[in-house]
């Protein structure tokens, strides 16, 4: 849950933990501005931020980027304004920031797909942080054999209602 209680208020640079895909839905209040970097354009943030100081992560929600600096090094961002009853859904990695026009809440949740897990993603250790925060504030590891093949496929399967054998859906019926 975010809640904005006055005008401006600011939410700093983040990405999920884990790079997992996240979305976030704007309650009420006044617009939402954002400003979202693909995943391929992190490495040269990192360099930018590298060049002024080392010791800032992006992982870790303490900086704001003045788009100015990102049009300056040509990263590519793609600014929206999001509104009450509207989602915002960033896929895997992304960064995004933004601020508040007014006071406003919104609320957010990290997911992902069977194919991310499946694609060895949950297996990726993200790089090492650059900064000096505790060991305890870094983002927990996903427990795989919560994931194991048959769950997932399972999943699939009747959840989600995709035909995943060679049959054709009009051959069931016959």
């Amino acid at each position: 849950m975010r809640r904005a209680y006055e005008p401006g208020a600011i939410f700093p640079l983040t990405s999920a933990q884990q790079r997992l895909f996240s979305v976030y839905y704007h309650h009420e209040g006044g617009p939402h501005h954002w400003y979202i970097i693909p995943h391929r354009e992190r490495i040269s943030v990192q360099t930018i931020i590298d060049k002024q100081n080392s010791s800032i992560c992006l992982d870790h929600d303490r900086i704001l980027i003045d788009p100015s600096v990102l049009d300056k090094y040509h990263i590519r961002y793609h600014r929206i304004i999001q509104h009450p009853n509207e989602f915002v859904v960033l896929s895997a990695g992304t960064l995004a920031q933004s601020f508040s026009e007014d006071a406003s809440w919104s609320e957010s949740i990290e997911f992902t797909l069977p194919g991310w897990i499946e694609d060895g993603h949950a297996n990726v250790s993200v790089s090492p942080y650059r900064c000096n925060l505790p060991q305890d504030s870094l983002p927990k590891s996903i427990d795989l054999p919560l994931f194991p093949h048959e769950i997932i496929q399972n999943y699939i399967t009747s959840d989600l209602n995709i035909n995943t054998s060679d049959e054709s859906v009009a051959s069931k019926g016959s």
